[in-house]
């Protein structure tokens, strides 16, 4: 009997692999990969031109962007000013004109190449690292984190109780841990501000006690922490699930306390489920806009994060600025996101 080669319906490692780059490619490569295009135009959106006089290029450099040149009258790179004629741009078309109507003379790509660099550190670094966008760093960076690390605990009694104890509406409050996906975040905004706010039910006690809850980082907190909470419990859910009952009884059954039960069983076996938790709330509270601008306050200096920041950035036409603020937030996310993975998975190395 012939042997007939048998098809699977799976693309098998090379499609699959193509279809896998292709796919990160097109949907986060390539719009990231704008990010480090946009930022390096910066220094390059003026170009040098050696100021003529008398008919010839001066060491005089003048930087002037395209718009700029419209009544200007300029020549190429290296065109020959003792000459009767040159071929030059006047205010915007081609023409033949005498030397000493000329005003500029364009610099090589080299020249350019020099300038841009030369140019651009230093207002890559004043873009970046003015006082305002450092304070908008701190203060997105410092919320997320406080946030995602108290919804390790929310979160973890949660999904506890959602795994372990028979509750009443039990399904009711397991679709309720999912509501801020499903939600607009502007309507989380206006949800949080209409109970945080001093008027507002929650605001007015503890304005009572002296705490504001609004239009400050604690505000911004809890907003977080209510974005957050959905990706820890959705984490630890299933964890808890499979790991059952049988661990923490055996460890009780040699003479372990519910607490050492836990503390030395449960929660290292839980390790990568709580990282993997803290990691997505914590990603999700940097990136996070809508919910957070309506209960900030968005104060300058204060409590104004940097998703905010950049949207004025936009608002003004600064695209570059926007791209490097948004850079070298994307760089720090990665190296903070990267550092807790390698630092967590060394650990539990070490503890296995």
């Amino acid at each position: 009997m012939s042997r007939f080669k048998e098809y699977s319906v799976l693309p098998g490692f090379r499609g699959s692999f193509a279809v896998t780059i292709g796919w990160l490619t097109l949907l986060v490569l390539l719009p990231l990969s704008t990010l480090i295009v946009n930022t390096a135009t910066i220094g390059f959106e003026a170009a040098p031109y050696h100021v003529v006089k008398d008919g010839k290029a001066t060491d005089e450099v003048v930087y002037l962007k395209d718009n700029e040149l419209d009544d200007k009258t300029y020549v190429a790179a290296g065109t020959d000013l003792a000459a009767e004629k040159v071929r030059a741009v006047s205010y915007g078309e081609t023409a033949e004109v005498a030397p000493d109507e000329v005003e500029l003379v364009a610099s090589t790509r080299a020249e350019r190449f020099r300038a841009g660099l030369r140019r651009g550190f230093p207002v890559f670094a004043e873009k970046v690292f003015n006082r305002r966008v450092l304070c908008s760093l701190r203060v997105s960076f410092w919320t997320a984190f406080v946030a995602a690390f108290l919804n390790l605990f929310i979160g973890g009694v949660i999904a506890y109780a959602l795994v372990r104890i028979k509750l009443p509406g039990k399904r009711v409050i397991d679709a309720l841990i999912d509501l801020p996906f499903a939600m607009p975040t502007a309507i989380c905004g206006i949800a949080m501000v209409t109970m945080y706010a001093p008027s507002g039910p929650i605001g007015s006690i503890a304005a009572k006690a002296g705490v504001k809850l609004a239009f400050t980082e604690t505000g911004i907190t809890l907003a977080l922490l209510f974005i957050g909470l959905p990706f820890v419990v959705r984490a630890l859910q299933p964890a808890l699930a499979d790991l059952g009952t049988e661990l923490e009884d055996a460890a009780m059954s040699l003479g372990a306390s519910r607490f050492t039960a836990w503390r030395r069983v449960i929660i290292p076996t839980l390790a990568p489920a709580l990282l993997s938790g803290f990691t997505l709330a914590f990603a999700r509270g940097l990136g996070e806009y809508g919910t957070v601008i309506f209960i900030a306050g968005n104060t300058p200096f204060k409590t104004e994060i940097t998703s905010l920041l950049i949207v004025t950035q936009l608002e003004q036409f600064d695209y570059a600025g926007a791209t490097a603020i948004a850079l070298t937030m994307l760089t720090i996310s990665l190296v903070l996101i990267f550092g807790i993975n390698k630092f967590f998975a060394r650990r539990l190395h070490h503890a296995g």
